[in-house]
């Protein structure tokens, strides 16, 4: 296994609860909500931080609505080995705009 699906796994298996920061964005959100494809751009530059490797992320196609608690299971793949994972993605401190991401990843992989 390569240090990238390591450091996924490792993630994983010890179920890491990853959060990122907080954004505010000026274009694609709006006051009711956020794209689904910003949110997982967001989740995925919180877990990069976290462990130094970009995972994919996709939350489908569904706006997430910008209010304190908007959760949705989410798919997490890693790149290097194909794995899956279910990720909960959630947004709270929501003020207008700008929000907070955390993710917890699930600690097994998807079969």
């Amino acid at each position: 296994m390569n240090k990238h699906a390591t450091a996924f796994a490792t993630m994983a298996v010890l179920g890491l609860a990853l959060t990122g920061c907080s954004f505010s964005f000026s274009a694609g959100a709006t006051p009711s909500g956020v794209s689904s494809d910003q949110v997982s751009e967001l989740a995925e530059d919180a877990l990069e931080e976290q462990v130094g490797e970009r995972p994919d992320i996709d939350c489908g196609d569904e706006e997430f609505p910008l209010e304190d608690g908007a959760t949705r299971t989410c798919l997490l793949t890693d790149p290097a080995s194909g794995t899956e994972y279910d990720a909960e993605v959630t947004l709270s401190d929501v003020e207008g705009t700008t929000f907070h991401v955390g993710v917890e990843v699930a600690t097994q992989a998807n079969p």
